[in-house]
């Protein structure tokens, strides 16, 4: 059994994915297989699999177009003590496999751990909570989760527990909410870290569209597990966030952020879904 599973869904990518794939060939720790869960209607992703598959232990599996289904599909693939998610997009330090391996020793009661992500110029890109360390709580999930720096102890994972296909936002941290409700417990240490590009609100990279689709989601999430004081702490913070941008003249970012509210608005008043 290897000591970790790294389940990978890709769609479309080929240039991230082969520097996700040679951070893998580099790691310290090379102890884990890595599931490629392949949504692509052509063989696109054939080329690096064929070049990969002789460097790390590799398998491809096809799946239909869903990252929550196909998360799922490698799950089931799985055969590591410890499970990760890492987006086709993100790449590992050479140090992370090792570094995880060894918390999890010295932490044997958690089932969860977030590390933190980093862009390369080593901003934050994720899971942007106001500390570096701390045990993850309801209250806290949607800024310590972020899916590429998620390890997790299959053995604590319940048959019940998978990534909800109905979710296209957030769906990472509904599985970790699911999991603390199953009796899991998770924390959030950003001594360690995943490299992935930022997109946020104020980054410049993300469209209205887009903006509306992460609140949406968020809204969606927290009206779900019934967190209503987070769904209006974010309102308040994207408002707060709208008008400080805005005043120093970055309306674009502005504007994403009114765009986000709305999101978490029409999110959190559609039933949860």
């Amino acid at each position: 059994m290897p000591r970790f599973s790294l389940v990978i869904a890709s769609l479309g990518r080929t240039v991230e994915l082969e520097k996700l794939l040679s951070s893998l060939s580099t790691q310290t720790c090379r102890d884990f297989e890595a599931i490629l869960v392949d949504q692509n209607a052509d063989d696109r992703l054939w080329p690096l699999y064929d070049r990969f598959s002789r460097a790390i232990r590799l398998r491809r599996v096809r799946h239909e177009v869903g990252v929550s289904g196909s998360r799922n599909a490698g799950l089931e693939e799985a055969q590591g003590e410890f499970v990760a998610f890492p987006d086709d997009d993100c790449w590992y330090p050479p140090e992370l496999l090792a570094g995880v391996a060894s918390w999890f020793e010295q932490h044997p009661d958690f089932v969860v751990l977030a590390v933190g992500a980093i862009d390369e110029s080593g901003e934050a890109s994720g899971n942007r909570w106001f500390t570096g360390r701390c045990e993850i709580r309801p209250l806290n999930s949607l800024r310590t989760t972020f899916c590429s720096s998620l390890f997790i102890r299959r053995s604590g994972i319940p048959d019940q527990v998978r990534f909800d296909p109905a979710r296209s936002r957030g769906e990472e941290t509904d599985f970790v909410l699911r999991l603390l409700k199953s009796g899991g417990r998770g924390y959030f240490d950003r001594g360690m870290h995943v490299f992935h590009p930022r997109r946020d609100m104020l980054s410049g990279t993300v469209s209205a569209e887009r903006a509306f689709s992460y609140g949406a989601g968020m809204g969606s999430l927290v009206r779900t597990h019934r967190l209503p004081g987070v769904w209006a702490g974010l309102v308040v913070y994207d408002i707060t966030r709208a008008v400080l941008v805005g005043v120093t003249g970055h309306f674009s970012a502005a504007r994403n952020c009114l765009t986000h509210t709305k999101g978490l608005i029409a999110g959190y008043c559609n039933g949860g879904r």
